[in-house]
This record gives C-alpha cells, sequence and structure tokens, in this order.
C-alpha cells in the first residue's frame, strides 16, 4: 500500500485581503521607515510632558533669547564623563555694536540627571512628576537644548507639548471629516435617486467656495478673548468644514461601482437588509480608500494648521502648537535674533515627510495593480 506525499494532501491556507496588504507593506522600506518615525512622533507627542524637562508655561526672566546649549561628554581638558553635561552660558556686551553675546563658560558645569522630580503633569487623569532628564534647579542649574524665546521660555519643552497640539489637531479634524465623508458618500452612492441628486448639489457647494479665503473668514469671527480649548474646538470644526466634501465624493463613486457587483446583488434577492449590505458588504471595501486618504489628510491637516496658527488665526495661547511658535518671529528682527525658534519647522518638515512616505507604502499595498 503506497503513502500519500504529505506535500500534496498539505494545502496552504489562502491569505485574506488585509494579510496581503499587510505582506506588501513590510515589503515597502520607504513606507516603514515612515510609519516608524510617525509613530516615534506620535509617542512624543502622548508622553511630551515626560520627555520635557520644563513646562511651556515657564519663564525665565534672566534669559530671554537665551542661545541653545551643546551636550559635553568631555570637558575642556580632555577628561571623559560617564553623565552629560552643558556648560553655563556667560554673557558679553560688545562695546562697539553694544550687541549681547554668550559663550560657554568652563566653569560652570551642569550635570544632565535622567528621572528627576520636576512639575506635576497629567496623563490619563492621573498625576506624575517624573520627567525623563533634567538638572539641578536648586544649585541655580538650567538646560535649554533648544535656546529659549522672547519671553525666556524654554523652545525645547514648549516644541513636544506643540507636537501634542498639532497632532491631536490633525488626528481630530481627519477623523471627523473622514466619518462624515464616509456616511454622506455611502448614503448618497447607494440610496441614488433625489437623495443623491441634493446631497451632490450641496456638495458641490460646499466644494465652490476657495478654501484659504473661506477659512481666514470663518478664522476671523472666532472670540479671541474666549478660552483657548474653545477656540481650538471652533477651529477644528472650521477645518472639518470643508474637508469631508471632496472626500465624500470619492467615496460615492467607489460606492456606486461596488453596488452592481454580483455579490452585492445577491444579497439584495436574497432579501438582506439594507443596513446589512451597508455595513457588511459596501462599507468594508471602501476602508483602503479611506485609509489612504487618511494619511494623506493628516500632514496637509498638520501643514494648514501650522500656516493659520503662523499668522495668529489659528491656536491661541496658552495653548502652543508648532504654527504659533513659529508666530513669535514673524518680523526679521526676531528672526536675526533668535534663529533657534526656528527648530518647529524640522518638525513639521519631518512629520510631513513621515506621513506621506507612509501614505506611499499603504497606496502601493492597497493597490492590486502596483508591480511593488
Amino acid at each position: 500500500m503506497s503513502v500519500a506525499n504529505p506535500e500534496i494532501q498539505t494545502s496552504k491556507a489562502s491569505l485574506t485581503y488585509w494579510e496581503l496588504v499587510k505582506r506588501r507593506f513590510l515589503r515597502n522600506r520607504y513606507g516603514i521607515f515612515g510609519t516608524i518615525i510617525v509613530l516615534t512622533v506620535v509617542i512624543i507627542g502622548i508622553l511630551a510632558p515626560f520627555f520635557s524637562p520644563y513646562t511651556p508655561i515657564r519663564t525665565d526672566k534672566d534669559r530671554q533669547y537665551f542661545p541653545p546649549q551643546s551636550i559635553h561628554f568631555f570637558d575642556e581638558e580632555g577628561s571623559f564623563h560617564i553623565r552629560p553635561f552643558v556648560y553655563g552660558l556667560g554673557e558679553e556686551m560688545d562695546p562697539v555694536t553694544y550687541e549681547f553675546t554668550f559663550a560657554p563658560d568652563p566653569e560652570q558645569q551642569f550635570p544632565i540627571q535622567f528621572f528627576v522630580e520636576g512639575e506635576s503633569w497629567d496623563f490619563l487623569g492621573l498625576e506624575f512628576k517624573t520627567r525623563l532628564f533634567g538638572v539641578s534647579e536648586a544649585d541655580g542649574q538650567y538646560l535649554y537644548l533648544f535656546g529659549t524665546d522672547n519671553l525666556g521660555r524654554d523652545v525645547y519643552s514648549r516644541m513636544l507639548i506643540g507636537t501634542r497640539v498639532t497632532l491631536l489637531m490633525a488626528f481630530l479634524v481627519v477623523a471627523i471629516a473622514a466619518l462624515i465623508g464616509v456616511i454622506v458618500g455611502v448614503c448618497s452612492g447607494y440610496f441614488a435617486g433625489t437623495f443623491d441628486l441634493v446631497t451632490q448639489r450641496f456638495v458641490e457647494f460646499m466644494g465652490a467656495f476657495p478654501d484659504l479665503p473661506l477659512y481666514l473668514a470663518l478664522l476671523a469671527l472666532l472670540p479671541r478673548r474666549a478660552d483657548a480649548v474653545l477656540v481650538f474646538i471652533m477651529f477644528a470644526g472650521i477645518l472639518v468644514l470643508l474637508r469631508w466634501a471632496q472626500f465624500s465624493r470619492e467615496i460615492r463613486g467607489m460606492v456606486i461601482s461596488i453596488r452592481g457587483l454580483d455579490y452585492v446583488r445577491a444579497a439584495e434577492a436574497v432579501g438582506a437588509s439594507r443596513p446589512r449590505i451597508l455595513f457588511r458588504h459596501i462599507v468594508p471595501n471602501t476602508t483602503s480608500q479611506i485609509v489612504v486618504w487618511v494619511t494623506y489628510q493628516l500632514p496637509d491637516v498638520i501643514l494648514l494648521e501650522s500656516f493659520l496658527s503662523f499668522l495668529g488665526v489659528g491656536v491661541q495661547p496658552p495653548m502652543v502648537s508648532w504654527g504659533s511658535m513659529l508666530n513669535q518671529i514673524l518680523d526679521f528682527q526676531s528672526f536675526n535674533a533668535a534663529p533657534w525658534m526656528m527648530a518647529p519647522v524640522g518638525g513639521i518638515i519631518l512629520t510631513v515627510l513621515a506621513f506621506n512616505a507612509m501614505g506611499d507604502g499603504l497606496r502601493d499595498a492597497v493597490d492590486p495593480y502596483s508591480d511593488k
């Protein structure tokens, strides 16, 4: 009696669509690299108070426009120190130009301590006082890795807190816009008829306005003396206002094509209810489009929020975002006095490029005709 070949009897289970997407995405090094950066930025934004040595509103009146301090492991004599340190900066005035210059003072060595106790901060309703690093403020030491602004506030700490606010704005706007766009697009494409006609005329009306002038006009109506959180919410609502319309048209086109497929007609023929057809057969097949749209809209919203806040019509104090930080160097004199206050530009560029890289990877992964 012959024994059957086990290799013939064993068959590999077919992969699902999302398993294929995952496999294709993991082969895209550019997309993986972008995703790693995005996750890093998100983690930094969530735990920003832990990574920052100071609070964003702490001021040092004695050190306004203070330049960045460099981290050292070797002192002036060439001796190696296991614990990193920074030098204090001495201030001198040029007798000719009357300009103040800063130079490292070798006699002032401020060792950097890790997991230090600082000002309290909240996370998920819990209060913490531990921060990743800092210096002993009791001895008059200070640590400004990115320098200070015109009020003596630490630019590094404000930039990290600004990461949280900017990302929160982007995720909030894109999530709400995607939800509205999916609901309107799916209903318009599936029910068709008069509902589709009226809905699409309204969508066209929303898309007829020029974006930037309308944004500025609506933002001009925001109450400047209102609570910063209320202004933040209203600002997000204005950004959502013109974000969902174009996306709903894209979803509508997909739904119209999906509605005529055989498995949808078969479900209708056996008497499946409309909610089951929508949530079981149609909406899941638009997920790939939703994922790609979200990844491309997030950097766009980050740029838009930064631009509007830079003009002073976005996020208001005491909240801080990347754009509102750049608002402090609107004039050339401020930029010349403290060019290190351009640090948020690096965060914006890095985050936008990372989101674009991740979006390109996801687009290629969900595209069945891509050769990557």
